[in-house]
């Protein structure tokens, strides 16, 4: 084979590879923004349910407190009799 056409082959597959490349950047490119706008509707929706969380806890803390009442009058109760 001739150094010619060896070079041609070289060169060929070099503008594939640069071509690929091509491609590889713009699909990093679109995932860049995708994951841009990913992070922004996190952000949106942890402070959305955050107040929502406290409200939980909130309820919980309640709901404690109403066991351990009835706890402590079943027990006035008992003693009582």
């Amino acid at each position: 084979m001739s150094d010619d056409k060896r070079l041609e082959r070289i060169e060929t597959k070099v503008d594939k590879i640069s071509d690929h490349l091509g491609s590889i950047d713009v699909t990093l490119s679109a995932q860049h923004e995708s994951l841009k706008d990913h992070i922004r509707r996190t952000e949106v929706l942890e402070a959305t349910i955050l107040p929502i969380k406290k409200h939980v806890d909130m309820v919980k803390g309640a709901m404690a407190l109403i066991t351990l009442l009835g706890v402590l009058l079943g027990i006035l109760e008992f003693f009582k009799r």
